[in-house]
């Protein structure tokens, strides 16, 4: 039954960006649609969900785990980042090297990471994205420094600047002193901000789906870099986060948030930093639809490698 339980609310979701991938074939979604569409999520729905999960019931423990899932996820971008810089690939042309160098260290946590969780509330609980909302500020800081410094070769404090002042970040930051300090929040308020939020799940899968279709699904299946990647990235990455949070006895509940979120594909930030900064995007986003797609295979077992053991 908690097989059964797992399997249904991922396929759930993968069905949903199936919509969104023939929405986009048969012209309901445009590019410019599914660009306005991610606005939406980034600067309104996904800080509005981040905001939601601040209000619960202070507890140390929870707090306790909130730091822990900050602490994992902080090491683990060092040992990415020390992987993709020493191990793998050290040979291949700057312009790809930076686009292979990002994939492994950069999961989907935001997109994909956010609405799986919030959909496993028998998993982690109501306060799971609130946990996730913790990874993803050390994601962000990571993302604006050291992926802006791989792509473009050098530290560019204005964007790092406003990365620290984004829809999400801010969203921790008034949400961070309403969960410490326990303050109320009006009805009305905590209502409307929930039911947005709420749209974050659908909302990101749809865009994914959206994606995928503009891709040459084709010429995307062709390679085998992309398939190592995606191995590193989807099953290697999380596999390496369990091993070492079970040594380090790591409390439940955090070391599977991040392990979960570490088993997401290759963030769609990727595709979007290479065409900024005019590396190979079509590598790029060939390592994002195919890690995309293989992941409807390997988030269920990751997830079964966790949740066996959470549910009992």
């Amino acid at each position: 039954m908690n097989i059964i339980i797992i399997f249904n609310q991922v396929a759930t979701l993968f069905i949903i960006l199936f919509i969104g991938f023939f929405a986009k074939k048969i012209g309901i979604i445009n590019r410019t649609v599914n660009k306005k569409l991610s606005e939406i999520l980034l600067m309104i729905t996904a800080p509005l969900l981040i905001f939601t999960s601040f209000m619960m019931d202070y507890e140390k423990e929870k707090l306790t785990n909130a730091l822990y899932v900050m602490g994992i996820g902080a090491i683990f971008f060092v040992v990415s980042i020390i992987l993709a810089e020493k191990v793998f690939f050290t040979k291949q042309p700057h312009q790809k090297r930076s686009v292979i160098k990002s994939a492994i260290v950069f999961s989907n946590c935001g997109f994909m990471g956010f609405p799986i969780i919030a959909s496993l509330t028998n998993l982690f609980g109501q306060e799971g994205v609130f946990y996730a909302a913790m990874y993803v500020v050390v994601f962000h800081m990571v993302l604006w420094t050291y992926g802006v410094v791989v792509f473009s070769g050098k530290t560019n404090l204005k964007i790092i600047k406003k990365a620290l002042i984004s829809p999400s970040m801010i969203a921790v930051y008034i949400g961070a002193p309403i969960f410490l300090l326990q303050i109320p929040v009006p009805f009305p308020i905590k209502e409307s901000a929930s039911m947005v939020g709420n749209m974050t799940t659908p909302l990101a899968m749809i865009i994914i789906g959206a994606i995928i279709a503009d891709a040459n699904i084709k010429d995307a299946l062709s390679g085998i870099q992309v398939y190592i990647i995606s191995f590193l990235r989807l099953i290697f990455m999380p596999l390496l986060a369990y091993g070492l949070t079970l040594i380090l006895n790591v409390p439940k509940v955090a070391a599977d948030i991040c392990i979960v979120v570490l088993a997401m594909p290759v963030a769609v930030n990727v595709a979007v930093f290479s065409e900024k900064f005019d590396s190979e995007s079509l590598f790029a986003s060939k390592t994002v639809t195919v890690s995309t797609l293989l992941s409807i295979i390997t988030i269920p077992l990751i997830l079964l490698l966790i949740g066996t053991n959470a549910l009992g």
